[in-house]
């Protein structure tokens, strides 16, 4: 069966997946919460949940993973530090296929849905699908309740702020002798 170096892993062998679907409850313990804080960098993960639908896409060789994911979570204010929780919640769609091979060839188009993703080793690691959810749910910069940024920061209401220039301004300034 695969290795996973996750936090919270919970890999289902998709050998045991039949016609019918699979309904999965899975539920972070204290480690592997306190593990996902220092990964995502949070005060704490107070509790990780996924409610998940596994099944076949019919008529092919495809797995989707669907549901929904919820977390408490606490994270530190940047302005004051402050503790500053959040309830997360997520809708959770995933597709899996077999690999495809060593070449990798990635065409980006706007229109088309991404590829699924590789089954390694005939499993998913359904844990880590929760995870990377929750990581992507994270508020980057959390403030607190009336936290505000000290005025020495702000700027000014009618101060103009320079914009650094872009790399091609600089070298069209250098190309011409500098200014």
């Amino acid at each position: 069966m695969m290795e996973s170096q996750s936090e919270f892993s919970n890999v289902l062998n998709v050998e045991s997946l039949g016609e019918t679907a699979k309904r999965i409850h899975l539920d972070a313990d204290e480690a592997a919460c306190s593990a996902l804080a220092a990964r995502f960098d949070l005060a704490s993960v107070e509790s990780l949940a996924g409610d998940l639908i596994v099944e076949r896409v019919k008529g092919g060789d495809l797995i989707r993973v669907s549901g929904r994911m919820t977390a408490s979570i606490t994270q530190s204010c940047v302005v004051t530090g402050a503790s500053v929780p959040a309830e997360i919640e997520e809708s959770v769609d995933e597709r899996f296929g077999p690999p495809r091979g060593t070449e990798v060839e990635v065409e980006v188009t706007i229109d088309v849905e991404d590829p699924p993703e590789p089954i390694i080793e005939s499993g998913i690691d359904l844990g880590e699908i929760i995870s990377q959810y929750l990581g992507v749910a994270i508020e980057p910069y959390p403030k607190a309740p009336g936290a505000e940024i000290p005025q020495r920061y702000q700027a000014e209401k009618d101060e103009v702020l320079e914009t650094p220039k872009n790399p091609f301004e600089i070298l069209a300034t250098l190309k011409r002798g500098g200014e």
